[in-house]
């Protein structure tokens, strides 16, 4: 089987897999909000590892476009262009800790750094899928966990989030110094006032 058989291959099993997720999901235990959360990951961990399939046989990267846009419209997915797989798989790669509610039917395995601020598991119940998407794109992780608790404090919406963002409100209010401990200390105080510590 030469490289374009095995690509056309590899594609059509990668869309099936991100086809078959809703019904997966369906048979969970987590809320509506959660599974969208969820689903949105998976589709970004299955285009993580398409892509690191593609390197490896060093298919030119405009033909992935191409070719990957072509089957989701023939797969009835037309409504999900490549830049929103790119920023499903931009969610994944800043959110790998997500791996462990992802169903056990996918046998997802990571090795992921504790991570700054709140606990994956309060993001999770707490934050809707806009915020995660527009949070994944926030490079540093001093500022994303600087956001991801200052919205749990004010219940903002992700329209509120984003207009916080674009007038810098991190740089007008965030810490000015030891960052990661003020960081600890917002995540503890927001636990507090949760009732969580």
């Amino acid at each position: 089987m030469d490289s374009i058989a095995l690509y056309e291959q590899k594609l059509h099993q990668t869309i099936n897999t991100i086809l078959g997720i809703n019904g997966v999901l369906e048979k969970t235990h987590y809320s509506s909000a959660q599974i969208e959360i969820l689903h949105a990951w998976l589709v970004g961990f299955f285009i993580s590892d398409y892509e690191k399939y593609l390197s490896k046989n060093a298919l030119p990267f405009d033909r992935q476009n191409l070719k990957i846009t072509t089957q989701l419209v023939s797969e009835g997915m037309s409504n999900i262009s490549v830049e929103i797989l790119k920023q499903y798989k931009n969610f994944y790669t800043r959110y790998l800790e997500l791996y462990q509610f992802a169903p056990d039917h996918y046998g997802i395995a990571l090795n992921t750094q504790s991570r700054l601020g709140l606990h994956i598991e309060i993001l999770f119940n707490r934050l809707e899928i806009g915020h995660f998407f527009i949070l994944s794109r926030v490079v540093s992780s001093i500022k994303k966990a600087f956001y991801e608790i200052t919205v749990i404090q004010n219940s903002w919406s992700t329209q509120n989030l984003q207009e916080k963002i674009n007038n810098y409100y991190f740089e007008q209010n965030g810490p000015e110094y030891d960052l990661e401990e003020a960081i600890e200390q917002l995540a503890n105080t927001t636990l507090s006032q949760l009732g969580i510590l």
